[in-house]
């Protein structure tokens, strides 16, 4: 490179990079700049011109290219006008600039690199605009015969406000250089009118949604994304002295219905934004309310129930006959949290009735009918809404969970709708998307993936539901000590006669062996792995007859979905297992399912088979929920047996270390 060419290799691969990668509108951005900033670089102007014949645009590819060609061949005795229009200041003497053309700014000299990945396009920058603003080739307008044929090359380049424009007017030009300076004219003639035109004609500025609209649909909607931008624009939009109070209030709403369900810090902020309510404003009894709802719905994100409960109280006070939604909502939840299952149904209804497309109702309504094993009803509802917002990913969730506790295969597509893009960010949707993860591995025998997925959702989640659930499949699992600690993490966000919690504390309870009190908290489970704890309950209560009678509440399409439900279920088949049925368990068994290996085992005690019983039971020492059962059962097997074999002890300290209090005598392990 001859020295006198500044080195500009790293900005010019900058560009070539792009042109390879077909960013050709942000390669030819940064490669004018460069022409502008080197108009004696040759390797400069190549690119230009291999980024205008990508896109097309030949005759201005062929102008540039036959410039930067001759700048390979430098000559000092001649000068080269150069095809774009010089940045620098035209000197004082001068031609001025033709009436014709508006005053246009120049753009800046610096180039920033941010803008190469994302051009930010300029309107009053002319040559920028007239060279990316054509995605058609443009043929510069030929030169009438009547008009003068310019007399040097310093008024070609004057024309387009070059620096050769104080050249003294006697210069003649080389002929090839004429075709150079009449593009350069045309150009500043093409982005002169484009500028005179956008100036005269440009819209208006684009006036959004107010904030308070805009919150209360974000609100609605239940989508994280939509949350967060409206949260955004509304704090810029009401940062001014003397903000709109509704909007406040929606704004503050917005922040811990994010800090509740999504895991997202908002509580200092949206107290913030209470504080910034003017106290001297008159009294407003449904704003009054809301700011109660705001304050509970903080209370209920930090676990702190019982001020939630004061809260929504003295927000029904101010509300009187006509308590917003979002008000019932919080009450709801709080009656949910405590076991009151019905009452917080009646407050869903009333809530759904005013507010029938606001998200976070719907998707506590549809979560409550569940737990009270009308599955159908929840997925009628929330796949209404979901016909008209698909972005209410709890909704989606819910949706999920209901047609998985009906026996639909397709359930998983919703959790693939609902982890696509709220999972990423929000904290809590992650940590549901892991638990929908866990349970669709156990069905489908992955149970290394269930346990590790149900630990990880259980470690990060914040909501009560989701840890309970969370628990319920570890302990299906047979990780019993696992599912316990993340049961006291729910334990301090809800009564253990909460619905989810009831379920996981009984598996828990059945795992360990703890027969006493081993009722389910309701008649119609709606999950397959509740339908599997009200099994085990009833077999370890009432034996086969109790499971038969269990069994009826059981539906097909969920036994079918399930493998573990369906090999217990064989426990209560009267009248025994067929040849066919029992080769059918057995090779499932030795595939490495624990619960068909169980179920085998059980059967073999039955015909006092102690040999055949032992022999399974030692495969069903890990992986479900009745290990303990089955190592209590195996060593009675092995004592039963006239020349017993040693019994297996490292799988029963393996057993000890996922179940600490399993009552199984220290000296076999």
């Amino acid at each position: 490179m001859p020295p006198d060419v500044p080195d500009i290799s790293e900005d010019l691969l900058l560009g070539r990079t792009l042109l390879e990668q077909g960013h050709l509108s942000t390669a030819q951005r940064v490669l004018v700049k460069l022409c502008q900033q080197h108009p004696d670089n040759a390797e400069a102007f190549r690119g230009l011109g291999d980024v205008l014949h990508r896109k097309g645009d030949e005759t201005r590819a062929r102008i540039i290219s036959e410039y930067a060609a001759d700048l390979r061949v430098p000559d000092a005795k001649t000068p080269r006008p150069t095809p774009l229009p010089e940045m620098r200041p035209v000197a004082a003497s001068a031609a001025p600039t033709p009436a014709a053309l508006p005053p246009v700014r120049k753009p800046s000299l610096v180039a920033r690199r941010s803008e190469f990945v994302t051009p930010l396009v300029d309107p009053f920058t002319p040559l920028v605009d007239a060279v990316n603003s054509c995605s058609t080739p443009v043929t510069p307008p030929a030169v009438p015969a009547a008009m003068p044929r310019m007399a040097s090359a310093s008024q070609a380049v004057a024309v387009s406000g070059g620096p050769e424009a104080a050249a003294p007017a006697s210069a003649k030009p080389a002929s090839k250089f004429g075709k150079y300076a009449a593009a350069a004219a045309a150009l500043v003639l093409l982005a002169g009118l484009g500028v005179l035109g956008y100036r005269a004609f440009k819209p208006g500025p684009r006036r959004g949604p107010a904030p308070r609209e805009e919150l209360d649909s974000a609100l609605a909607s239940g989508s994280f994304d939509r949350l967060m931008r409206a949260r955004d624009r509304a704090r810029t939009a009401l940062a001014g002295a003397e903000p709109d109070a509704d909007a406040l209030v929606r704004l503050a709403l917005v922040e811990a219905f994010l800090a509740l369900d999504h895991g997202v810090p908002g509580a200092k902020s949206a107290e913030e934004d209470l504080r910034r309510l003017r106290p001297g404003d008159r009294p407003n009894p449904q704003r009054l309310a809301l700011v109660e709802a705001v304050r509970a719905l903080l209370a209920l994100a930090t676990g702190d129930r019982e001020i939630a409960r004061q809260h929504m109280e003295v927000g029904l006070a101010w509300a009187a006959a006509k308590p917003p939604p979002v008000l019932l909502f919080v009450s709801a939840r709080v009656r949910a949290l405590a076991g009151d299952t019905v009452g917080a149904g009646k407050d869903l209804d009333r809530a759904r009735q005013l507010a029938p497309d606001f998200a976070p109702v719907v998707a506590d309504w549809a979560a409550q009918r569940l737990d009270s094993g009308d599955a159908s009803a929840a997925r009628r509802v929330a796949r209404e809404f979901l016909a008209r917002n698909k972005t209410a990913s709890r909704v989606q969730l819910v949706v999920a969970e209901a047609e998985r506790a009906l026996g639909e295969n397709a359930w998983s597509k919703h959790v693939e709708s609902a982890c696509r893009g709220d999972n990423r960010v929000s904290r809590s949707v992650r940590a549901a998307c892991w638990l929908a993860s866990a349970q669709e591995a156990r069905l489908d025998g992955e149970r290394a993936t269930a346990a590790r997925k149900a630990r990880a959702a259980g470690q990060i989640s914040e909501d009560a539901r989701v840890l309970a659930d969370s628990a319920l499949v570890l302990a299906s699992l047979g990780e019993i000590d696992a599912a316990d600690e993340v049961l006291v993490r729910a334990r301090k966000l809800a009564d253990e006669k909460a619905v989810p919690l009831a379920w996981a504390n009984l598996a828990v309870r059945l795992g360990r062996g703890q027969t006493e009190g081993a009722a389910p908290p309701a008649e119609r489970p709606a999950q397959p792995e509740r339908h599997l704890v009200a099994l085990r309950a009833a077999y370890l209560k009432g034996g086969g007859v109790a499971l038969a009678a269990a069994i009826k509440n059981v539906s097909a399409s969920s036994s079918e979905i399930d493998p573990d439900l369906r090999a217990f279920m064989e426990l209560g088949r009267e009248g025994g297992l067929s040849a066919s049925e029992q080769a059918t368990l057995e090779r499932r068994a030795e595939r490495g399912s624990p619960v068909a290996a169980f179920v085998l085992g059980i059967l073999a005690a039955r015909a006092s088979d102690h040999k055949q019983a032992a022999r399974w039971l030692e495969k069903a020492l890990a992986g479900h929920g009745d290990a303990c059962r089955a190592a209590l059962l195996y060593l009675s097997a092995l004592q039963a047996q006239e020349r017993p074999s040693p019994p297996n002890r490292a799988s029963l300290r393996a057993l000890h270390a996922r179940n600490a209090q399993c009552p199984i005598p220290e000296l076999w392990y």
